[in-house]
């Protein structure tokens, strides 16, 4: 894994709970839990007075870890292997943890962690939330294409050729940027029903 490419992350990463959760597969309960018990730190919130929790490179590694080696060791050593892992915000590739006679490789741990940052990132950069646009609901960058539309439809049936056709502005790369912004970042309440004929969503253009 190329240094740089870990250097990078490891200067830029501040995410969310929900975001954290996407990240390393356990749910936002699970990692807002590990914040109160204090397993974890945050980082400072991005603007003075917000009371947003964010977590960094380390956290996100020790989290991607919680369930493998998190059984094998006592609260103290999870301090430890915290403690160890700290190291990743000034050194970019380390090559394993070492905690006692426990020598752990997470080389393999590194490189899922980092694709999954890079779709989050990926995810992020196709998506806008304007609020002279839509009223700020969240589009595809460079439309006025809804990302929650394109959720409930595909959610109804619709396939990923069909949201193409329907939506020339879209591209392949855009629509899946899309439908992973969706699901990392739900809307809120129910989804919308889309009109229904025949037993088949109509979608614009139909």
């Amino acid at each position: 894994m190329p240094a740089t490419k870990t250097a990078r992350w490891v200067s830029i990463t501040a995410v969310s709970p929900r975001e954290a959760g996407y990240v390393t597969g356990l749910s936002e309960k699970t990692i807002n839990q590990a914040i109160d018990r204090q397993e974890i730190a945050t980082l400072p919130a991005r603007r003075e007075g917000e009371s947003e929790r964010l977590l960094g490179f380390p956290e996100l590694v020790y989290l991607s870890l919680r369930d493998t080696v998190g059984p094998l060791l006592s609260a103290e050593g999870k301090r430890r292997l915290m403690q160890q892992l700290d190291v990743l915000r000034a050194s970019p590739q380390p090559g394993g943890v070492s905690m006692g006679p426990l020598e752990l490789k997470i080389g393999n741990d590194l490189d899922t962690l980092m694709g999954k940052l890079e779709e989050l990132e990926r995810a992020r950069a196709f998506v806008v939330v304007d609020p002279e646009i839509r009223s700020g609901e969240p589009v595809v960058r460079g439309t006025r294409i809804s990302v929650s539309m394109l959720a409930d439809l595909a959610r109804q049936g619709a396939s990923r050729e069909e949201l193409l056709e329907d939506y020339p502005a879209l591209t392949e790369e855009s629509l899946d940027c899309a439908l992973l912004f969706a699901r990392i970042y739900p809307r809120r309440g129910r989804p919308r029903r889309l009109p229904f004929r025949d037993g088949e969503v109509i979608r614009p253009g139909k």
